[in-house]
């Protein structure tokens, strides 16, 4: 890859310019936020920009228990991670920009990744944004804060900040303003905006589309394995209700603001470790905090109060806790489309080569990404040629709000449920 410089309306920055004509920044800062504060946006830089290397994952376990030493290797380590190195600080707000070349008001996607809100980034084997960029769409993948330093609850944090939780969150509501500000200057159209992610990451997004705050900044939404209003399963909760159980962890760290605050990162992540239980994902998660998220969301879909805008939703065959991906999916597409909406729901069964798995959790990120090249599996034509044929309905539903079903031949994705 040649280094090249570009002016945008933030300053100069030196991006990575591939072969096939298609660009790339990596880690830039679009944020800054001190530890259990909420963010600030960069609006500006000094100098040149450097966006040639990936910028820090937010801390988490693998950080500290590292998955490259243990046998047998996990399987999501073996699938999305082996052979990559990552560097971890708080200091983590950032985001990368795949884009074609010399393009001007292209769609853009903004990709927030899952990882059961404990774990992750935006720059693991299969976010490579490169497939998009060469379809002429540009592709932004984020980074924000997880686990305790990204959802913390705590009652001393609310009275001297008006209110606590949710950082991860907001991060991402500040990555995606700052895309909508930004991204003309990078030839993307801020009013052709699709939110995409999966597992946590479509939770995450399932949110931003209940939230005030977001909805004026996006105009078509893709939720994978994760969509939908959680009853028995993801549900929301309000943030007094996790005050008890982080509490626990403020007390292991001496009880005050100053000391939750001023603690060794790495003691406050094993400190958590110490604490969590069958629980955690009730609290470590969003909350409704009165603000970004303004009430129960089952309430709000009651309420038709969700984001009028198109929508794409999927699940897969072998999915994580599919008794409940499924039906929620499902029943979020057909309360949009009974009320006037647009939603399209399709089922991946695609059993992925290589192992006995089948469709596991975030397997079809493999093909919605186009990603098939980096993937230690053996993959097939029939692969490559699913791939493509999804990318293509992503893209016809990132510039247009609509699918042609009919027009894909993808025996192992069936869109179950249309407008």
């Amino acid at each position: 890859m040649n280094k090249f410089i570009i002016n945008t309306d933030l300053g100069e920055i030196q991006g990575l310019e591939s072969k096939d004509n298609t660009l790339e920044f990596r880690g830039i800062r679009y944020a800054t936020a001190g530890r259990f504060s909420y963010p600030t946006p960069v609006e500006s830089w000094d100098g040149v920009y450097d966006a040639t290397e990936f910028g820090n994952a937010c801390p988490q376990f693998r950080t500290y228990d590292a998955e490259s030493e243990k046998e047998p290797k996990p399987f999501y380590y073996k699938e999305f991670r082996e052979g990559i190195n990552f560097t971890y600080d708080e200091d983590c707000l950032f985001l990368n920009i795949y884009a074609p070349k010399n393009v001007q008001k292209a769609p853009v996607i903004i990709y927030i990744h899952g990882g059961a809100f404990l774990g992750g980034c935006g720059n693991e084997l299969h976010m490579d944004g490169s497939a998009y960029a060469k379809k002429g769409i540009i592709f932004v993948s984020i980074n924000y804060r997880l686990g305790v330093l990204g959802f913390l609850c705590d009652r001393q944090l609310a009275a001297a900040d008006g209110h606590s939780g949710n950082y991860g969150l907001y991060d991402q509501l500040e990555a995606i303003k700052w895309v909508y500000n930004h991204i003309s200057s990078f030839g993307g159209d801020p009013h052709n905006i699709t939110l995409f992610g999966q597992s946590a990451g479509a939770m995450s997004i399932q949110q931003h589309c209940f939230s005030p705050l977001t909805k004026p900044y996006i105009n078509k939404v893709y939720m994978a394995s994760g969509a939908g209003v959680g009853k028995d399963f993801a549900k929301v909760s309000p943030v007094e209700e996790s005050y008890d159980y982080f509490g626990r962890l403020t007390e292991k760290l001496g009880g005050s603001i100053d000391e939750l605050r001023n603690a060794p990162v790495e003691k406050i992540i094993a400190t958590f470790g110490e604490i969590i239980d069958r629980d955690l994902m009730a609290h470590c998660c969003p909350h409704i905090d009165g603000i970004i998220i303004p009430k129960d969301p089952a309430v709000a879909m009651e309420n038709h109060e969700y984001a009028n805008v198109p929508y794409l939703l999927s699940t897969n065959s072998e999915d994580m806790a599919p008794e409940f991906l499924h039906d929620m999916s499902k029943d979020f597409c057909k309360a949009v489309n009974k009320n006037g909406g647009r939603a399209y729901y399709f089922y991946f069964s695609r059993q992925l080569p290589g192992d006995d798995k089948g469709a596991f959790h975030s397997a079809e990120l493999w093909y919605t990404m186009g990603a098939l090249e980096k993937c230690w599996r053996p993959m097939t034509e029939e692969d490559f040629s699913l791939s493509n044929n999804l990318m293509d309905a992503i893209i016809e539903f990132t510039k247009t709000g609509v699918i042609s079903c009919e027009a894909y031949d993808m025996p192992q994705v069936s869109f179950e449920i249309q407008p």
